[in-house]
């Protein structure tokens, strides 16, 4: 062993650098890749349509929207929760998407 050289130890019954192996299984698809970038997409205008409305109902000019009341509370607290929960739903679409591969 050089003065350079790092040994790592491995573990037993394991091939040496079996970490580090490219998969031989992966492979392109183009058509998935296309199918997940086009989910992908319309995903994320779903979620810019969500932050937009609650942004524009944030604003002076939308303000006698935003104090309309909705069981006690203001329509411009709704669509705040909803930008979260529009954000979780398509975070949560989009590891699914990813996963069924």
């Amino acid at each position: 062993m050089s003065a350079g050289e790092i040994k790592v130890q491995t573990a037993k019954g394991q091939a040496p650098g079996a970490d580090y192996a490219a998969r031989n299984d992966a492979k392109y698809d183009p058509a998935a890749t296309s199918r997940k970038l086009k989910a992908a997409i319309g995903l994320l205008a779903i979620f810019c349509t969500a932050y937009f409305v609650a942004a524009m109902i944030a604003t002076p000019e939308l303000a006698h929207i935003a104090r309309i009341e909705i069981a006690g509370l203001p329509v411009a607290f709704y669509t705040g929760i909803l930008v979260f929960v529009v954000g979780i739903v398509v975070t949560r679409m989009c590891l699914n998407l990813d996963k069924g591969e």
